[in-house]
């Protein structure tokens, strides 16, 4: 490219300033608008990646005995992780310095009482100091809050070793009269039968922190027990909300009648070496003879809420940035075809003087380059005024049924400005390039005559 060539393009985009700037405001919004969505895209991956990794206590990798995975729950004796299988995993982990976090979790379901009515929960049992170290976790505090925090009471941890407590979801909270949860150490809890026909029995169930527990033990005997509601947790779905319960890991195993676990998940200090670690691992657990399986954190039927959203939000986000290159695109085209349908007897000037059709395309080629590249500036510099302060104004992120109350935290990356800008700028160039081809294309005569095919 030589000095001639740009001085005619900087000449000839003098002369449409209007159109230029049309077009140019066309590409400017339309990379302001793919940042902002992809800005919202990198925003609802962080939210269900923090939700999955430590607030659903998934890990970013999980073991599972062999089979357990889809078996466990019809069969949990058979396939869970027996206490062998524990201290086996222990010592193994320990021997890997990737490792952040690692520890045992057990779920299950059972019924929870108040004394008048019994409701069905789905309950995780994990370590409480384990689960501190979670809900504390600097990428969980920044994504997750909202989703799966405390809203009332107190956490598991704050209490010892030898106390019977329960967290409920919010909606079972409220199904069974416990929504305002109260300090064991300080409610007297009263031995008096409730009468629930009373007129008061509704103020009477909030003011007894106390609820029973039933589980099927694994050993296939009915189990029981009481325990004391200290807190109530959010949850991002009413699927999840009107059953959840969380308790700590020792007192669940005692109410299934295990000294076992349903997985033992690994949370790693850098995620970029999950399958690295997966490897390390496997090789580790085929020498001590474990028959488990090993999953990363995004295996569909390990995560599948995670899974679903994901691929639902990438949809979106790919739909709406195929409506976005579509008005790039023919906004490009139609003003680069207007243009050289003005310029049609200059062309063939041009093509008359010698100038061949190559040169002329890069001619048309460098001017929607400039256009394009003042455009993406313009474009970028909106785009960060623009999400800046959608997240000042701290908008609510609610989506029916799948996430709530979260706050608009867009993300906006390097790679992802260059991502941006790239597509936006080859495809103005390609649109533009195509509109110039079939122009430059045709004879002299009907170029120098106006006309073209």
């Amino acid at each position: 490219m030589n000095f001639q060539l740009l001085m005619i393009a900087a000449r000839n985009l003098s002369r449409n300033r209007r159109r230029n700037i049309a077009t140019g405001s066309a590409l400017g919004l339309g990379f302001a608008g793919l940042l902002a969505i992809t800005g919202f895209h990198e925003q609802i991956e962080h939210n269900l990646r923090a939700y999955t990794v430590y607030g659903m206590r998934t890990g970013h990798i999980v073991v599972y005995k062999h089979d357990g995975l889809e078996k466990f729950e019809t069969n949990p004796k058979e396939f869970s992780l027996d206490e062998k299988d524990l201290q086996a995993l222990k010592r193994i982990t320990a021997e890997i310095p990737e490792i952040e976090y690692d520890g045992a979790q057990i779920v299950g379901p059972g019924l929870v009482s108040n004394g008048c009515q019994s409701m069905p929960f789905y309950a995780t049992g994990i370590d409480p100091e384990l689960d501190r170290r979670l809900q504390q976790h600097p990428y969980n505090l920044r994504w997750n809050a909202g989703l799966s925090g405390l809203k009332k009471g107190r956490e598991l941890w704050a209490y010892s070793a030898d106390e019977q407590v329960i967290m409920l979801s919010s909606g079972l909270a409220a199904l069974v009269g416990k929504n305002v949860p109260r300090d064991p150490e300080s409610n007297a809890i009263s031995t008096d039968p409730i009468d629930c026909a009373a007129a008061d029995v509704k103020d009477k169930l909030a003011a007894d922190s106390l609820v029973q527990l039933a589980g099927y033990g694994w050993n296939g005997m009915m189990t029981g027990g009481d325990a004391a509601v200290t807190g109530v947790f959010a949850t991002p779905n009413p699927y999840l909300d009107s059953a959840a319960a969380r308790l700590p890991l020792s007192q669940l195993q005692k109410l299934y009648g295990t000294r076992g676990a349903t997985s033992y998940s690994i949370w790693l200090k850098d995620e970029d070496k999950i399958s690295e670690v997966i490897a390390t691992l496997n090789s580790k657990l085929a020498t001590a003879g474990l028959n488990v399986d090993v999953y990363p954190w995004n295996y569909p039927e390990l995560s599948a809420h995670y899974d679903g959203m994901s691929k639902f939000a990438l949809t979106i986000n790919v739909f709406i940035a195929t409506i976005i290159a579509f008005v790039v695109a023919l906004s490009v085209s139609n003003s680069a075809t207007m243009t050289i349908i003005e310029r049609a007897r200059e062309i063939g000037m041009m093509r008359s003087l010698g100038f061949t059709r190559r040169w002329i395309r890069v001619l048309f080629v460098v001017e929607i380059a400039c256009i394009a590249l003042i455009a993406l500036a313009s474009g970028a510099a909106f785009g960060f005024f623009l999400i800046s302060g959608l997240n000042a104004v701290g908008l609510p992120l609610d989506l029916p049924g799948v996430i709530a109350g979260l706050k608009v935290k867009m993300v906006i990356n390097p790679e992802t400005i260059s991502r941006s800008g790239v597509a936006i700028f080859l495809l103005a160039i390609a649109s533009g390039l195509y509109a110039v081809w079939r122009v430059a294309k045709n004879n002299i005569a009907y170029l120098l005559t106006g006309t073209h095919r």
